[in-house]
């Protein structure tokens, strides 16, 4: 009994101890205060942006290949060399493709002259029209053939983009003179320019329905000729009483045949040469010279359109927003602090499907050349949706809504005489609601929201923050930084945020929302974001 006496004692004691220490921990600890983060409305610019990747490239790429195979004896192209429309890039061995022309020729002269003897047997003025007539034929079917080749929708589409490209070219030769200020040179530039202008209003004319008429020309022009033949040899046989002799449509024959031979063996003589189909920059040759080639691509040439493209990769919540004509900032991995400027020229409407994800390809043509970039380089894209330049901005984060009003806290007691959305911290909440009770004296329909609104705020200003709202115009907001239209001056104070600190001295950035004053912070908080 004795030792659980003295065992009921010393718990006594323990239990009397412990509470006496922790009343003394309450008493002495001190209270969580809170401190407001601050800032200030400064001037800069407003970007809203959609980030994107991209990859290099040329605007456009010509594969060059001969139309026959053959020993290649002149390479006159490496990779990164420019080179002029017509310069004559490659050639294969042409020795007897040249002896077959010559031999065409020949045997063309022969014919002829065989022809002419024969028809020399009957009255000139009668074989002399049917001479006559079949050399016309011989031209309009010639000239029959050069017009389908002309109407061609590929070949018109290809001259149009090579004119446009030589006009670009010239307005640029044009400008570098003007800016060099040499006579000689604008003058060479603007005769350039305005052939180029002709050459161009002459494919597109091609293209939008002369070529198409020229054919049409060509044809009547060969059914002429051909009704002209037909007369002809009616009256030769008029005239013979009969019909043309053997030895007559033979030569006929001959010449016809002559003139054919001729024309294959010129057009296997020329396409044994590659000639650039228009300034630019060769990007890739895959042969060398004394080898023997046949008809795939040997090289590849960058048509000069004077700058990279870049097609960027558009995820589908963000394609609706991308339009042609938006400002585009390109910048490499291993050089983020340089930027380069263009502009978007397309919009894809067909995406891409990739394990479930869709994306869309936006072209981006650039406004400069730059050394940093090659073909197939990955880049970062950034697209401006809008911008807003040199105007009042402050951190997005210390914007604040109330119902439909937007509010920025400022440091300070309202000045005198500010409405209900203007409210004190708690230095001054007397005078805030004094403001707040004129207002709704004045628009009595406002006291259930402007007075509420305010007196809910005024109150949920934590203990220690000495501030009241001010209301604000916000324009453009990108999410880091907001256009501030009306409300605020440059250099102006702003709160941004609270944070509260706790009795051992943590702090916590935000609005806390533990404690007494932590719960104060969370309320003000809701309150001026209309929650």
């Amino acid at each position: 009994m004795k030792r659980k006496k003295w065992i009921i004692l010393g718990v006594t004691a323990v239990v009397i101890v412990s509470g006496g220490f922790w009343g003394y921990s309450k008493l002495t600890a001190k209270p969580v205060t809170a401190s407001a983060i601050p800032g200030k409305a400064r001037y800069g610019d407003v970007q809203k942006v959609i980030s994107a990747t991209g990859a290099v490239k040329y605007p456009q790429l010509i594969p060059l290949s001969f139309q026959q195979g053959g020993k290649l004896v002149v390479l006159n192209a490496k990779v990164g060399d420019r080179v002029t429309q017509g310069q004559v890039l490659a050639q294969l061995e042409t020795d007897s493709l040249q002896l077959s022309v010559t031999q065409a020729q020949a045997n063309l002269a022969i014919a002829q002259v065989k022809l002419n003897q024969t028809l020399g047997s009957a009255d000139s003025s009668v074989y002399s029209t049917l001479a006559t007539a079949e050399q016309n034929l011989s031209q309009a079917t010639q000239n029959l053939a050069t017009a389908r080749q002309n109407a061609d929708p590929a070949n018109l589409n290809n001259k149009v983009n090579i004119a446009k490209q030589n006009l670009t070219q010239a307005g640029k030769d044009l400008a570098a003179a003007q800016l060099a200020q040499d006579a000689g040179q604008i003058q060479g530039a603007q005769g350039k320019l305005a052939q180029a202008q002709q050459d161009l209003t002459a494919a597109e004319s091609a293209l939008n329905g002369g070529a198409a008429q020229a054919l049409a020309a060509a044809e009547a022009q060969y059914n002429a000729a051909q009704a002209k033949l037909k007369e002809a040899q009616e009256q030769v046989n008029q005239y013979k009483q009969g019909k043309p002799s053997a030895d007559i449509l033979s030569a006929q024959a001959s010449v016809a045949q002559a003139q054919s031979s001729l024309a294959t063996a010129q057009t296997n003589l020329d396409n044994a040469i590659i000639k650039a189909p228009a300034d630019g920059v060769i990007t890739s040759v895959s042969v060398e010279n004394n080898q023997n080639v046949d008809k795939t691509t040997i090289m590849t040439l960058a048509a000069d359109s004077g700058n990279f493209q870049v097609d960027a990769v558009i995820d589908q919540a963000d394609i609706a927003q991308i339009k042609s004509g938006q400002k585009a900032d390109i910048t490499l991995d291993t050089a983020p602090n340089v930027h380069i400027s263009g502009a978007v020229t397309s919009v894809d409407l067909q995406g891409t499907s990739t394990q479930n994800v869709t994306t869309y390809k936006a072209e981006i043509q650039l406004d400069q050349t730059s050394d940093l970039l090659r073909a197939g380089m990955n880049v970062n894209v950034g697209i401006v949706l809008a911008e807003a330049k040199n105007v009042l901005t402050i951190p997005s984060e210390a914007v604040r809504r109330m119902g439909e009003r937007t509010m920025v806290l400022v440091p300070g007691a309202a000045p005198t005489g500010t409405n209900a959305g203007s409210t004190g911290g708690n230095s001054n909440r007397g005078s805030g609601q004094t403001s707040g009770t004129q207002s709704q004296q004045n628009n009595p329909g406002a006291q259930s929201r402007s007075g509420a609104g305010a007196g809910a705020a005024a109150a949920a200003i934590p203990s220690g923050i000495d501030a009241h709202l001010v209301p604000v115009e916000i324009g453009l907001d990108d999410g880091t930084n907001a256009e501030v239209k009306i409300g605020l001056t440059d250099g102006q104070e702003i709160i941004i945020g609270v944070r509260s600190a706790t009795t051992t001295n943590r702090s916590t950035s935000g609005f806390p929302g533990s404690g007494s004053s932590g719960q104060n912070v969370g309320q003000f908080n809701r309150a001026i974001q209309g929650r």
